[in-house]
């Protein structure tokens, strides 16, 4: 890969690090999620960043060309995140049906609590 090319990429993977950054600091990303995040964005910089690291990564892979190589890590590397979001939706659902069933259980004995008070207060003729 060409100085040029490695350049390029350390660019655009810290400016990707800097807007991982800024949606943690305004709240809109969590630091779980993001810490994730820059794991990856670090590796793949110094992946790229490294040649004789990058030629190995390529060899390993099986992979006639480095960029091949590197399509391939991040294939993965969005396969996983898409598989670990998979599971926290999944978490967030069963505790949503758990809230909204606890909910409804509320409501109902708050309804009959209600019921016996009336009843109560009703004078017996």
């Amino acid at each position: 890969m060409s100085l040029q090319g490695i350049l390029l990429l350390d660019v655009i993977g810290l400016i990707l690090i800097g807007l991982i950054i800024n949606l943690v600091r305004t709240r809109k990303l969590h630091p779980a999620f993001a810490v994730i995040w820059l794991l990856a964005l670090v590796g793949m910089i110094i992946i790229v960043s490294i040649p004789q690291l990058l030629f190995f990564v390529t060899h390993i892979v099986g992979a006639i060309y480095p960029a091949s190589a590197l399509t391939l890590l991040a294939f993965v590397l969005v396969f996983g995140m898409l598989i670990f979001f998979s599971m926290q939706i999944s978490i967030l659902s069963a505790r949503q049906v758990e809230m909204a069933q606890k909910t409804a259980l509320t409501d109902l004995q708050r309804q009959e609590n209600n019921k016996n008070t009336k009843s109560q207060d009703e004078p017996i003729v």
